[in-house]
């Protein structure tokens, strides 16, 4: 059987390890981190077909029935894979040799990996609440130590939205644990839980308080205003784990908290939500189409598909439910692509205002093309993995309203857009003269990005592993099966 306890405690070890490493030594720190940062990847596979149904479960604090309860299922599987995958691309995109105290931002990302691992997997509210807490804290100082110019600003203002979103949560914890207590002993055990929650007169409160802290963190629109100063000046590495795993935490808590404990609220308050949701994708895409810095443009296109994302969620339909389980995937590989071209485009360029750039293709021809096949993914053309991800979803709206699924399908084509103005603008025009950092990229990061180019065609062509994750994980808890989703 394969060892839960192992896949959390390697990267906080490992963690542990890094930020007592030798100073000067930050080359080596970020090859050592990068190869334990790829062990739990290499623990999952090696048990691929054994981790359902496989969990830990000790008494932590017995006097309030506080458990360290982990436990994998379908759901849990498929966001552990996307950490261990997203994690080890982030630490390979630090430039070492530019920053200081390497090892300490190596030893912050696995910190991280740590923390989600036991926040995907955890089946104990009171413990669930730790691990999303805990998960802001190597997230602030990658922003505030290593990020750019207005990095103090941005790193105050994500942990201010973060902590308001969330300020609530440790007293919805309390109420769900009091209001178990009425019908016997008090327990902070999800799958307990989901049997009481809805009977409680505060239960629309308590669902609102939940739903408040994963908007904010995800994020919904219009709970956003903190995400392009902390993606824009957060450090290549900082921003892959932003966009590509942190906006998965929220998508995951709605999953596993508001879906399953509240799945009446969920049915009843879903319309308002989707309007919500359809908004963050046009407002996300329209702003996006007005940014002259790319790293702005891509963190609103980032809005615009999180949003999308939620679309699926908000939906009463089993494929479209499916469907944004597989998009949450993909946005976290393709926008990881994304920021690295970009951050390695700002190497380059020294500045992300796209017209520093202008015919760049001519010097950096490989980087160029690389951009525009993470692009195309970006624009859902059929054959990479967006495509089959937004027509589930697509496909499950229209069940439910045409005219919806019509008006969220533009936001496909402003994506076009403001893809192909930036590569246009960047790659396209008139070359400038020549400068001495226009060097292409090397065989060194075509390596960091090729996981990601076969990630992007494996689901594009053949997405059949990843659904048989996926729609098992995408049926309706046994809570909410009394509710009847359109056919």
């Amino acid at each position: 059987m394969p060892n839960l306890i192992l896949l959390f405690a390697v990267p906080l070890a490992s963690a542990v390890l890094l930020f007592f490493w030798p100073r000067g030594a930050g080359v080596n720190a970020k090859r050592i981190a990068a190869i334990l940062s790829l062990l739990p990847l290499i623990i999952l596979l090696y048990h691929h077909s054994e981790w359902i149904g496989t969990q830990v479960d000790y008494d932590w604090l017995p006097a309030i029935s506080m458990r360290f309860h982990l436990s994998v299922d379908y759901l849990s599987l498929i966001f552990l894979y996307l950490t261990a995958v997203i994690i080890p691309i982030s630490i390979l995109s630090i430039r070492s040799d530019k920053i200081s105290h390497p090892n300490v931002l190596c030893g912050l990302i696995l910190m991280l990996q740590a923390f989600l691992v036991g926040f995907f997997t955890v089946r104990d509210l009171a413990v669930f609440v730790i691990f999303w807490e805990a998960m802001l804290i190597p997230l602030y100082f990658v922003i505030n130590i290593w990020g750019g110019p207005n990095r103090q600003q941005a790193a105050l203002k994500f942990i201010i939205y973060m902590i308001a979103g969330s300020a609530l949560m440790v007293a919805a914890v309390l109420g769900l644990y009091f209001v178990s207590s009425t019908s016997g002993p008090g327990t902070f055990n999800l799958d307990l839980l989901a049997k009481v929650a809805e009977s409680s007169p505060y239960a629309p409160w308590l669902f609102a308080i939940f739903l408040l802290a994963f908007a904010v963190k995800t994020p919904l629109f219009p709970f956003h205003a903190w995400l392009p100063d902390a993606y824009c000046q957060a450090p290549t590495a900082g921003t892959i784990l932003l966009a590509g795993i942190l906006s998965k935490a929220g998508i995951y808590g709605i999953l596993r908290i508001n879906m399953e404990l509240f799945p009446t609220l969920m049915q009843l308050w879903g319309p308002v939500l989707l309007g919500f949701a359809i908004a963050g994708v046009l407002y996300g895409a329209f702003v996006a189409w007005m940014q002259t810095d790319y790293k702005r443009l891509i963190a609103y296109s980032s809005l615009s598909h999180i949003n999308f994302v939620l679309v699926g969620l908000f939906v009463l339909s089993q494929t479209a439910h499916a469907g944004a389980i597989l998009q949450a995937v993909n946005h976290g590989i393709t926008i990881t692509a994304l920021f690295l071209v970009a951050g390695w485009l700002e190497e380059r360029l020294g500045s992300t205002v796209m017209q520093q750039g202008g015919g760049l293709a001519k010097y950096m021809p490989q980087l160029c093309w690389l951009t525009v096949f993470f692009v195309l993914s970006s624009v859902a053309l059929p054959g990479t993995n967006n495509f089959i991800g937004e027509l589930m979803i697509l496909y499950g709206l229209f069940g439910e309203n045409p005219w919806l699924t019509a008006l969220l399908g533009t936001s496909i084509i402003l994506s076009v857009v403001y893809m192909l103005l930036w590569l246009r603008n960047v790659y396209f025009e008139t070359p400038k003269p020549f400068n001495p950092t226009f060097i292409d990229i090397k065989a060194r990061e075509l390596l960091i990005a090729l996981p990601l180019v076969l990630l992007v065609l494996w689901i594009g062509i053949y997405p059949a592993p990843v659904l048989k994750l996926v729609e098992p994980a995408s049926e309706k808890p046994t809570a909410v099966a009394n509710l009847e989703y359109p056919q």
